[in-house]
């Protein structure tokens, strides 16, 4: 009897998945990270890369899917690719520290584009977006995926494509054999370096949306008769031995639990490298009064894996760059009081008190920091004063982790901020079609509320 492979392991278990059978603190963390991804999607339709992603594919022109937040219209896998652009460029998408990838924005933006193509429940809709988050933790908890970005790998693009494939299989109720298969195809396409990020090159948003656009393609790959490798993660060739030494086997072989509900929400639009510092900065802020102009210097300190990735020293140029700037997100919170999307508007990239200030910014990696990451990603700020006095407050836990949590109503304030702009009142039917997605035989209501 030939030896199950690890695919056939991961496809046999996410294809008998059901809704009854899933805890319902999984089911209502699933809604909750749809809710928040349509929200980032909406948003990031709206600005640059998300608009520029709508119009690539849009050229195209495709007729599958409408782009959520636009009335154009594109092919499914054209849609996925910008939706996905639109859901992450934002930088507010959810996050899975340990496993170093965002997840729903690359899961659900495929769903939708599929579920355009195919119709589909909400039942089948959310047990898919459960499939695709579990695969794709564990494929990045299986190849210790945060150590990636030193080597100029990024998680989100590397291992995103597997649970994407996994979810659009499960929506579309293939059969174990079919999505392993589709498994390996994914393998294939895996890639996706994280360079660029300190210019601003706003191409790396266009490359995480492929993974999604990937995703589906080896699906349609394994339809059109691609067979994949069936030992895509233990070949000595394969999947976890060329990104890691000593891969975490168990995370792969052992499939009880879930991991969904440990995926971090993001309340600020910035790499979240940096939200244990925002966090840290504005407690200081709030707690001292410290108003910006009695700033002398800023001192912020984080894991050494992260330190690399966030210390530009030089003013960023445009938004892109700015969103991942330790010493632009450090000044930006200080003058402002705050860290939002407006904080990477023209006003305030190009002003001169933030320029002033971010040049008397220092990001350092402190090794103290090393013990809680990757699975937290801790930060801490020192701030002196003109006058020689100084505070300090270290955050272990950003806000959003499922260790210090964002309510529900957090959530859901966060959704309304972000999509009642472009919905109106149609932003609290959304909440609506989604908090009852498991009860919806069709998700005609759900397009209907997102405009298409």
């Amino acid at each position: 009897m030939v030896e199950e492979s690890l695919s056939e392991r991961l496809a046999g278990h996410y294809a008998s998945l059901r809704i009854n059978n899933i805890p319902e603190a999984v089911v209502r963390a699933a809604k909750l990270h749809i809710l928040d991804t349509l929200g980032c999607l909406l948003a990031g339709s709206r600005l640059d890369p998300g608009k520029r992603a709508y119009d690539l594919a849009a050229a195209a022109r495709g007729n599958d899917a409408t782009l959520v937040g636009s009335g154009a219209r594109a092919s499914y896998l054209d849609a996925a690719q910008a939706m996905a652009v639109a859901a992450h460029c934002g930088e507010m998408d959810d996050i899975h520290g340990g496993a170093g990838t965002c997840i729903g924005a690359l899961t659900v933006p495929a769903l939708l584009a599929l579920a355009q193509k195919n119709g589909g429940s909400g039942t089948g809709f959310l047990e898919a977006v459960i499939a695709g988050y579990e695969t794709t933790a564990r494929v990045g908890l299986a190849v210790d995926a945060p150590a990636l970005f030193a080597r100029g790998w990024w998680p989100s693009t590397v291992c995103g494509g597997f649970g994407v494939a996994v979810a659009a299989a499960k929506f579309l109720q293939w059969p174990p054999d079919r999505t392993a298969n589709a498994l390996g195809i994914a393998s294939l396409y895996t890639g996706g370096m994280i360079t660029g990020g300190a210019e601003g090159a706003t191409a790396r948003h266009l490359i995480f949306g492929s993974a999604a656009r990937n995703g589906l393609l080896a699906l349609n790959a394994a339809e059109a008769g691609f067979t994949g490798p069936r030992k895509a993660f233990e070949d000595p060739r394969g999947f976890c031995l060329t990104l890691s030494a000593l891969p975490k086997w168990e995370y792969l072989k052992n499939l009880d639990g879930y991991f969904l509900p440990e995926v971090a929400f993001k309340p600020y639009p910035c790499a979240r490298q940096l939200h244990a510092g925002v966090e840290a900065l504005l407690t200081l802020l709030r707690e001292h009064s410290v108003n910006a102009s009695s700033i002398k210097e800023i001192t912020l300190r984080v894991p050494t894996a992260n330190a690399g990735m966030v210390n530009r020293p030089a003013p960023p140029q445009n938004r892109a760059a700015a969103l991942g700037s330790g010493q632009y997100v450090m000044a930006a919170t200080a003058i402002g009081g705050k860290m939002d999307l407006s904080c990477f508007e023209d006003a305030m990239l190009s002003d001169v008190h933030v320029r002033d200030l971010l040049r008397r910014v220092a990001v350092q990696g402190e090794s103290e920091l090393d013990r809680y990451f990757p699975q937290s990603w801790p930060g801490r700020v020192r701030v002196g004063l003109k006058n020689g006095s100084s505070y300090t407050h270290e955050t272990v836990v950003p806000k959003g982790e499922s260790a210090n949590p964002m309510s529900e109503r957090e959530i859901e304030d966060k959704f309304l901020s972000l999509a009642a702009p472009i919905l109106g009142e149609r932003a609290q039917s959304a909440i609506d079609v989604v908090t009852s997605l498991d009860r919806r035989e069709s998700l005609r209501d759900l397009f209907a509320a997102l405009g298409g």
